[in-house]
């Protein structure tokens, strides 16, 4: 093993074992620990292996890639640019104010849910360091997005997981972001601290809206149902509609275009021409919502 793996492995392992309480095992469902091989294991002895890029897979059976590799190392280089900067800023906020206003709480669990390649966690975390303490999770359930995020980020815990049945435990998550990715609100309400909070983003109406005027004829959109769905689930705590040009080199222009599911087909089909488009600017578009768990009043 190459002392860069190796030191990586150390790191997940050293992340992993500080919070090995929060997980339990995806097969039985008991509490997991970290043991002296570097796995998270059971007392059934479930084993799930770190791996030498450092994010550990507790999936229970394989599954196919929805999304490519090529779709993730796109969106990881658009966002290192600073494509989603006040949309980060805007998470900092909301997490900052939370861990100020959560009694007893000094040390905040934030779980990235539908993390993909990883991006956005790793630009929370540089915004955090030094002014929050947090433990950070991200969960995909594609190895190709955990493997580059892994690769990218060392102060995260990196797992594949199925967001349908997230091997963690009750109540274990104090904050759970959700950021342009479908929710799963049981398993949401599930894992979240009774003063927990669920922050997710949606896109807007306007969102990349240059892009998609090519690809579906500008039809309009409405993330109204979205809203809605989510403060029924939920109190919502606030909500801030965010909106910005950002200015497209014409050397990202390909990674904008590769990065969004909206021109899937389109690329391959030569559909459209990178030479014949001419996008300067493109409009970022987001909602970020915030809302606890509407749980009984107690007795």
């Amino acid at each position: 093993m190459s002392l860069k793996k190796e030191k990586k492995k150390d790191r997940a392992a050293e992340l992993i074992r500080n919070s090995h309480n929060i997980f339990k095992c995806p097969v039985c469902g008991d509490g997991m620990h970290l043991n002296d091989s570097y796995s998270l294991v059971c007392s059934s002895n479930h084993s799930f292996d770190i791996s030498k890029k450092g994010y550990v897979n507790l999936l229970t059976s394989s599954n196919k890639e929805v999304y490519s590799r090529e779709l993730f190392e796109s969106r990881h280089a658009i966002c290192s640019r600073g494509f989603y900067e006040p949309i980060i800023e805007s998470l900092k906020q909301i997490i900052q104010g939370y861990s100020d206003s959560a009694s007893g709480i000094k040390e905040v669990t934030v779980l990235d849910a539908g993390c993909g390649e990883g991006s956005h966690l790793c630009n929370l975390y540089e915004k955090i360091k030094g002014e929050l303490k947090a433990n950070l999770i991200g969960a995909d359930i594609s190895k190709e997005g955990i493997s580059i995020a892994a690769t990218a980020c060392n102060d995260v815990i990196w797992t594949v997981s199925d967001l349908t049945r997230l091997p963690l435990k009750n109540k274990s998550i104090d904050i759970i972001l959700n950021i342009l990715s479908p929710a799963n609100y049981p398993e949401f309400e599930r894992i979240l601290s009774d003063d927990g909070i669920i922050i997710k983003v949606i896109p807007g109406e306007f969102y990349l809206q240059e892009l998609r005027k090519l690809v579906i004829n500008n039809r309009s959109y409405s993330n109204q149902n979205v809203i809605d769905h989510f403060s029924k689930r939920l109190k919502l705590l606030q909500a801030q509609n965010i909106s910005y040009q950002y200015s497209i080199d014409e050397d990202l222009l390909p990674d904008l275009i590769k990065m969004t599911p909206l021109t899937w087909g389109k690329t391959d089909n030569r559909d459209l021409d990178l030479h014949q488009i001419d996008i300067k600017a493109i409009t970022v578009d987001l909602t970020v919502m915030a809302g606890k768990v509407k749980r009984p009043a107690a007795i």
